[in-house]
């Protein structure tokens, strides 16, 4: 007997009981699928992975959400916007854009008279800054700046910098005025000075005055500068043997000592007796003469034949009032006229001095010598004497030297300062050379750490001689340790052979 049976199997949809599914959110039954189901998502959300293993994320709401765009940030909650602010903002209540916190607030945390405060919302925090003028601290303070101590000179030549709070200002320095191009130059003080004809004007600008004074050479420091002296060289020959070193004894003090009787000692008795003599008689000639003040001797010196020369000076006060002009024919014809009724035998004798005839002689005085009385002028300066004048000399500075800008409007006397060619022009231009400079010029030397005469041949690398010898030593020594090395080896090699 048989038996059939007609069985079916009924399809499980698996999408009733969550369990039996691993869909977040929708289950589709499918009875061609695999696990006989499929996953999908609600709205607003998308399905990701496979099809009924895969999750749902939300969709992109934001897209189209008015979150503060600048600094908002929105968020998908649930499929929903949400809108949150970034960091330093707060989100209005409209709970979509955004407001800046203040971090600077009421309590101004940067200097309260000279700073300002800038809120930073981004970083959550605030900037500090000063006005013109100051500094920051490390405290947000603003310490003010002192703009006239800095390294670059903030003022031009000869101005002066005065520091003011927030800034500074430029006036030109005592004894200077702005002119149109708005520098400074030296007021001329003496421009409204009125000095006498025997005056200079000094410009004293560091005072920022004028003053006049007594002209250089035979005028002196009086209030009218008319008590100066005019000096006339002079000499004569005396019929007297020159004495050298001849000594004698004589009492003095009731005590003896030795004395020397001798015109090159301006201490023995025979200078002084000399001296006296001569000064005696010359004076008695010039006597006449309004302005004449006295005779000098300046020295005593022997000439070929054995004879005493001696050398005098004549002094005369300038005096208005003199009828004779004063020159060095007048006075030399003064004096020939005087020795005229004295002379015989080709000498002349006044007293116990017997001159040689016509020997006698007075000179214009070269006021610019070395020794002169009249020569004022320093090292520094070239001295000439004015035209037409005795004694007057005008003194200009040297090549190398300029004017100080005390005597810039002196005619006649300049003070001088070494002018620092290495800083204005020079021609140390050649490689490794260096400008050096010297009083009233410059030279150029070879720069440190080179040797030579750079205008012969140039300056050369200096050679460290002690240096090359220990380099050289080291090398030695270190090829003898490595030749002793390999005979080592070469030893070792063939006892193991």
């Amino acid at each position: 007997m048989f038996f059939y049976f007609n069985c079916t199997c009924a399809v499980v949809d698996k999408c009733k009981n969550p369990a039996d599914n691993k869909c977040e959110q929708k289950c589709v039954s499918n009875e061609t699928a695999v696990d006989l189901y499929v996953c999908s998502c609600f709205e607003d959300y998308t399905y990701v992975g496979t099809p009924n293993t895969g999750s749902c994320e939300p969709g992109d709401v934001c897209s189209v959400s008015e979150c503060d765009a600048a600094h908002g940030i929105c968020t998908n909650s649930s499929g929903t916007p949400v809108c949150r602010c970034k960091q330093g903002f707060e989100l209005d209540t409209d709970e979509k854009n955004c407001t800046a916190l203040d971090y600077c607030g009421t309590e101004q945390p940067c200097d309260s008279e000279y700073g300002n405060c800038t809120s930073i919302p981004e970083t959550g925090g605030f900037m500090c800054s000063c006005a013109f003028g100051f500094d920051l601290q490390p405290d947000n303070s603003c310490k003010e700046i002192n703009e006239c101590l800095v390294e670059d000179e903030p003022c031009g030549e000869y101005e002066v910098c005065n520091n003011e709070v927030g800034g500074f200002n430029c006036t030109c320095m005592l004894g200077y005025e702005k002119e149109g191009s708005g520098s400074c130059k030296p007021i001329d003080y003496c421009s409204n000075k009125k000095c006498s004809d025997r005056q200079d004007c000094l410009n004293i600008l560091y005072e920022a005055r004028s003053e006049c004074k007594c002209k250089p050479g035979h005028f002196t420091e009086s209030t009218n500068c008319n008590q100066g002296d005019m000096i006339f060289p002079g000499n004569m020959i005396l019929k007297k043997a020159f004495s050298y070193n001849i000594r004698k004894k004589r009492a003095v003090d009731e005590t003896s000592k030795e004395e020397a009787n001798d015109l090159n000692d301006k201490t023995s008795l025979e200078y002084r007796n000399t001296e006296e003599e001569v000064t005696t008689w010359v004076n008695k000639i010039y006597a006449q003469i309004i302005s004449f003040k006295t005779s000098e001797v300046r020295s005593f010196s022997s000439d070929a034949s054995g004879n005493v020369v001696v050398n005098f000076a004549l002094i005369f006060l300038e005096d208005e009032n003199e009828v004779v002009p004063i020159n060095a024919t007048n006075l030399e014809k003064i004096m020939t006229n005087y020795m005229q009724s004295r002379c015989t035998s080709d000498v002349c004798v006044l007293g116990s001095l017997v001159i040689v005839e016509n020997s006698w002689a007075v000179t214009t005085p070269d006021a610019c010598a070395g020794n002169s009385d009249f020569n004022v002028c320093p090292d520094d300066t070239i001295c000439t004497e004015k035209e037409g004048t005795v004694g007057y000399v005008v003194c200009r500075c040297r090549t190398g030297y300029e004017a100080a800008l005390d005597t810039l409007f002196l005619d006649t006397y300049e003070m001088c300062q070494d002018i620092d060619e290495c800083q204005t022009a020079h021609n140390c231009t050649t490689a490794n050379t260096e400008c050096l400079n010297l009083p009233g010029s410059f030279t150029c030397v070879c720069a440190e750490g080179w040797v030579g005469t750079p205008a012969d041949g140039g300056c050369t690398e200096k050679v460290d001689y002690w240096k090359k010898v220990t380099i050289g030593v080291s090398v030695g020594l270190a090829t003898l340790c490595l030749i002793a090395i390999i005979v080592i080896v070469v030893l070792v090699v063939r006892r193991t052979t």
